[in-house]
């Protein structure tokens, strides 16, 4: 597996942090996962949040995130988004992803779709509104205030990959309530 060099790392993990947020995803450094805990990028020191800032901190501000991601350290901070009323998330099984990316209305109106290698769960990426209820044994809405890693943001050896890019999407978002009606009519064809 090909590792970065310091001299590409910033700019790769800058770069990332900056398209998101022209996306109009706020953006927060993230820790890192360092012998089994997250810890600051700067030296490897705990830390008891993976949020480098709080929260409500996130922006979209291309000068606050050339500064976030320009402090000097061991390594550069994973870029976080957080859920809210610019982005929100389905956490969706295995099971389902599949079935859901090959569905040709999907393929008309694709959203970006994020997901930790050899883990069973990937998160789809939406526009809120996000539905108050959704009954699905495969798939559940992220509470807004979630932090969400973004590539190429890795928890130790573990990156965080697109299934979807958003290019791939149009850089756009898929409206929440569709995606909720879509996992909804596989349940119901399901069950039936």
């Amino acid at each position: 597996m090909p590792t970065s060099t310091p001299n590409t790392e910033p700019s790769t993990t800058l770069q990332a942090a900056l398209a998101h947020a022209e996306l109009g995803w706020p953006v927060i450094p993230g820790a890192i996962w360092h012998d089994g805990h997250f810890a600051s990028p700067v030296d490897e020191l705990p830390v008891t949040s993976p949020c480098l800032r709080p929260i409500k901190a996130a922006t979209t501000d291309a000068e606050l995130v050339r500064e976030w991601w320009s402090t000097p350290g061991l390594h550069q901070p994973n870029v976080f988004t957080v859920t809210g009323p610019e982005v929100g998330a389905f956490a969706v099984a295995e099971s389902l992803v599949m079935t859901l990316a090959d569905d040709p209305w999907f393929a008309g109106l694709p959203t970006p779709v994020l997901a930790f290698p050899n883990m069973p769960i990937a998160y789809f990426l939406v526009r809120p509104p996000m539905p108050s209820v959704l009954m699905s044994d495969e798939a559940r809405v992220m509470k807004a205030g979630m932090p969400m890693p973004l590539p190429p943001s890795a928890l130790e050896t573990t990156p965080v990959i697109w299934l979807v890019t958003p290019e791939q999407a149009g850089n756009r978002l898929m409206p929440g309530d569709a995606l909720a009606d879509l996992i909804q009519s596989y349940e119901k064809r399901k069950s039936a």
